[in-house]
């Protein structure tokens, strides 16, 4: 009897695992291949083993054990992560309280299936990036007119808490080196950096991550190549380029953009659809503008021109943060 109420809670939470991994890939991901061949297992898991009902529940001494980190879910990573283990230690419960019935094999290249579909979810999910940016200053160094460094140093010290390095005019060394002195710069702030379009460099110089147009490599593809521990961003126009696979998405153009004059101004909707994932608005902000932007509940915003064009960076950047103080 106890073996069978083993068996039987352990059944359940592996299939409970499979269950919000399966609608993960479902609905947040939309990954049909990875739904179906978790859902394969799922199935195969309740075929394989008796049907049990063993549970005593109000004679369970667990069932009111907890500890606190079964309470912090702060990402749909998080809860990936958590049914991920779940899953796994209950499948090994499983597997070696039928060695006592002389059966394992089916449900081990079960226990190796998961773990591979899990490892394949968590990917697909993203990074451990959790923040939400309040200031991206998106640089290009000779759009600046004061000298990049004074603009960048400015910049950081007045907010910014991101900086993405846009060039679109230097060659693969020439942009490498330009990387690797911008992180000099911001690694003494901790602040971290962003390379815009281009994965090789970001791998090269270990920056914190990239953002990718939309007409760059997939967010799936970045992800083969750098794997779980860069920041990945992409570019939303519309609301079906919003999606959960990038860590943030980039969502405009709000505004007439003096650095991208041809992309055509989103509406506020696409804003407010944008409040969900981690966001940075982005396109011809200003700190007479930026205020539109607050109103409907944006949590960051990404500025180019407005900064890169000032002689006095750090009082744009605070009237960005602060608009009250725009007339400072």
């Amino acid at each position: 009897m106890p073996v069978m109420r083993v068996l039987d809670a352990n059944i359940n939470r592996a299939a409970e695992g499979m269950r919000v991994l399966e609608d993960i890939s479902r609905f947040v991901l939309e990954n049909q291949t990875v739904c179906y061949a978790i859902k394969q297992c799922r199935h195969e898991l309740r075929a394989q083993t008796p049907t049990l009902l063993h549970r005593d529940t109000s004679g369970d001494v667990g069932k009111t054990i907890s500890v606190e980190q079964e309470k912090n879910r702060n990402t749909v990573r998080d809860i990936a992560l958590a049914a991920s283990n779940r899953c796994s230690e209950a499948l090994r419960v499983v597997e070696e309280f039928l060695k006592l019935h002389n059966t394992k094999d089916t449900i081990e290249t079960i226990r190796y299936k998961m773990y591979d579909l899990s490892a394949e979810v968590i990917r697909c999910l993203g990074s451990t990036y959790k923040s939400q940016w309040d200031l991206c200053f998106v640089m290009t160094k000779d759009e600046c007119v004061l000298a990049w460094q004074d603009t960048l140093k400015q910049a950081i010290v007045a907010g910014c808490d991101c900086i993405q390095v846009r060039e679109k005019n230097l060659t693969t060394a020439e942009f490498i080196k330009h990387v690797q002195e911008v992180k000099k710069i911001t690694g003494v702030y901790g602040v971290p950096v962003i390379v815009n379009d281009r994965v090789d460099i970001m791998l090269a110089t270990h920056a914190s991550g990239v953002h990718l147009g939309t007409t760059d490599m997939s967010v799936k593809d970045a992800r083969k190549l750098s794997g779980s521990e860069y920041i990945i961003g992409k570019t939303a126009h519309n609301t079906d380029e919003l999606s959960f696979e990038a860590d943030y998405v980039g969502v405009g153009s709000m505004f007439v953009s003096k650095t991208k004059p041809e992309v055509q101004v989103a509406p506020l909707g696409l804003l407010k659809n944008a409040l969900i994932y981690k966001h940075l608005a982005i396109g011809g902000i200003t700190p007479d503008n930026v205020h539109e932007l607050y109103t409907v509940g944006c949590q960051g915003v990404a500025v180019s021109s407005a900064i890169a064009h000032s002689e006095t960076p750090e009082k744009i950047v605070a009237s960005l943060l602060q608009p009250e103080r725009q007339s400072a």
